[in-house]
């Protein structure tokens, strides 16, 4: 399926260990862009349905790309306004470097985890073919995992967030 919010699990689980250097937003923005292209092939009738975005060289060029688009939107006034006056978590989904991180984590990542349950990626194309990725665990293990990385990154979250509404309160 394209798009899918699995990828997102991860993505959580990283802005929850980095907090003010990684944008959820950007990680998730990068997984989308990268999934438009099997949904083109798919609404063609056109296998292989993952191709070029899905190999870690087109995945890194498609999270530079989210990253750069993202940046320049930072710098619309009225959101950089609203970025600079959030928590520093929350202000990292503006920072050039929270967006280029997040962009980039969730484009690097969506080869891996792809590579592991379609038969069609090639990860490390235009130099291999091969997939080393494929079967590397169940799919089911995989989509566990997946969720299990975003329930653990939402509950420390909560928890960061509130010591940090604890601490400015006084309690």
């Amino acid at each position: 399926m394209p798009v899918t919010p699995f990828h997102f699990g991860p993505g959580l689980f990283g802005k929850a260990l980095l907090p003010r250097w990684w944008s959820w937003t950007a990680f998730c923005a990068s997984n989308v862009a990268i999934d438009v292209e099997p949904l083109y092939y798919m609404t063609r009738g056109e296998p292989p349905l993952h191709r070029q975005l899905h190999t870690f060289l087109g995945a890194g060029l498609a999270g530079l790309a989210v990253a750069i688009v993202l940046v320049a939107m930072s710098r619309i006034p009225p959101l950089r306004a609203w970025f600079a006056s959030r928590s520093p978590a929350l202000r990292a989904e503006g920072t050039p470097l929270g967006i280029a991180v997040g962009a980039l984590a969730g484009a690097l990542s969506h080869p891996v985890l792809d590579g592991i349950m379609h038969h069609d990626i090639e990860p490390f194309a235009p130099w291999t073919a091969a997939n080393p990725l494929q079967g590397l665990i169940g799919l089911r293990a995989l989509h566990l995992a997946c969720v299990a990385a975003g329930l653990i990154g939402f509950a420390i979250l909560i928890r960061q967030s509130t010591r940090s509404t604890s601490a400015q309160t006084g309690l």
